[in-house]
């Protein structure tokens, strides 16, 4: 099924170049390419589609397609975040189209990362995944390179591929150990496969193994102390780049995790609490480093790294209410931080800085785009009615579970998060405007329509909840 409609947004994607539209761009073909509401439409059949797929209930309950396909909620909702935010890159892309930078080849970079994304999500063997996990860099890193704003992109690419790539190839080394020692990649195993048991004798190896298991994914979520090519790939990326960066590609990280965990769920207990108090530190240090960021884009970025290290608490803690707080944390995060990288897009094209010193007045300009700023501020600092805030109640409980001191650090994460929000918002949205030659026209209402989109979910997906609960 979700391979079907990710063909339907390929047929749509080769649709979009429409010839209605009253801003165009010359082709290398010599024909006009541009963007008009009919692209809008277009986009919303689309998005019409994704969301009818939410009421099969088949689509949910963990059907085998093949021997090597498998989809139950959790792969589903990641599809379907990975659909959903490739019809927003796409609509929030027009300046770059607009631009005449190879448009084509643009989308389609889009549309093969999203079917790279696709195929990892929906695969069930650990061969297979590993491989689409590393395919996705790929894409990734044309978007990055090939369309980014300065210079340093090149710099931030060679982070960003050196980052992913020494990480993962230890990984590849622990899969073939593993199939060597139990005879199948597949995950569905549970938490009796055989090769836990070659472990029993030495905890050292043992926790080993599982930090090599781990580390690809924790250097993709990222988590601190890995993640220092995260800030410099989302300056430096596209809006589309930096939407997928947040959107998906972390959460294939979360999502690789809590695929590999019931494989080495008794091996290590160490590492996990080793890592969950790595990142409850990181998360702290994170959010107090915002408070003083001038750069919105980096601001984001680093509040990505902040959330990402809730999910890998909840995820590490071992306990259904922080497997369930992580994965609502994961769709609720992909859908705000990439709300906030087109807002800060929009804005970036109106005063072409990030700086927080220059950006001033937008409430003046634009009201409607304050108002959306401030929907996307309440859903990070996990305000009512945003999935954030019910993925946030879960991890918590997961974390007194865990230990009752860390409550301190969570009041204090949470406290500092609404500070730096507060922060971006009060800043970008009031003042004196230090350029008047700068406004928001009507040719700005595809971005609109795309902080919209963001919206909508993130504060009605609350009610869809127990379709994909663990």
């Amino acid at each position: 099924m979700a391979l079907l409609f990710y063909f339907v947004f390929l047929i749509l994607g080769l649709m979009f170049f429409s010839l209605d539209n009253e801003f165009k761009v010359k082709g290398l073909s010599g024909y006009s390419y541009g963007f008009s509401k009919s692209d809008t439409l277009i986009f919303n059949m689309g998005l019409t589609l994704i969301l009818v797929s939410l009421i099969y209930p088949e689509d949910l309950q963990g059907d085998y397609i093949s021997g090597l396909v498998y989809l139950d909620s959790i792969s589903f909702l990641m599809i379907y975040l990975s659909l959903y935010l490739l019809v927003l890159m796409i609509t929030s892309s027009s300046s770059t189209y607009l631009s005449g930078v190879y448009p084509i080849t643009y989308n389609l970079v889009i549309l093969s990362l999203g079917l790279v994304l696709v195929l990892a999500f929906i695969l069930y063997n650990y061969l297979a995944f590993y491989l689409f996990f590393e395919i996705s860099i790929i894409p990734t890193l044309g978007l990055l390179m090939g369309w980014g704003y300065q210079p340093e992109r090149l710099q931030a690419g060679v982070y960003f591929l050196m980052y992913t790539m020494f990480a993962s190839l230890p990984l590849m080394g622990a899969l073939s150990y593993m199939y060597s020692a139990s005879g199948s990649l597949s995950m569905g195993w549970g938490l009796f496969d055989p090769f836990m048991f070659t472990f029993m004798e030495t905890n050292l190896v043992s926790s080993a193994f599982v930090l090599v298991l781990l580390l690809a994914f924790l250097v993709k979520m990222p988590m601190y102390l890995t993640h220092l090519w995260l800030p410099k790939a989302h300056v430096e990326a596209p809006v589309a780049g930096s939407m997928v960066l947040a959107g998906v590609l972390l959460k294939l990280g979360g999502y690789g995790i809590y695929r590999i965990m019931p494989k080495v769920y008794f091996l290590a207990g160490g590492v996990y609490s080793f890592l969950f108090s790595l990142s409850l530190f990181g998360m702290l240090v994170i959010s107090a480093q915002c408070c003083r960021m001038n750069d919105l884009k980096a601001l984001v970025a680093y509040s990505s790294v902040a959330h990402m290290g809730m999910v890998v608490s909840g995820l590490m803690s071992s306990i259904v209410w922080g497997f369930n707080g992580a994965i609502f944390m994961m769709l609720g995060h992909g859908l705000s931080s990439s709300g906030f990288f087109c807002f800060v897009n929009l804005v970036y094209e109106q005063f072409s800085s990030r700086s927080i010193f220059f950006i001033r007045g937008v409430i003046t300009l634009a009201p409607i785009l304050t108002l959306a700023c401030f929907m996307l501020c309440a859903a990070n600092i996990a305000a009512p009615p945003s999935i954030n805030l019910v993925s946030e109640i879960f991890l918590m409980i997961a974390m007194v579970y865990y230990d009752w001191s860390v409550m301190v650090v969570f009041f204090l994460v949470s406290f500092l998060g609404a500070v730096f929000t507060m922060y971006f918002f009060s800043n970008s949205q009031h003042g004196k405007i230090f350029s008047l030659d700068c406004g928001f026209t009507s040719k700005e209402y595809i971005g609109y329509h795309a902080l919209l989109l963001h919206l909508v979910p993130v504060n009605l997906a609350f009610l869809l909840l127990g379709y994909f609960m663990y």
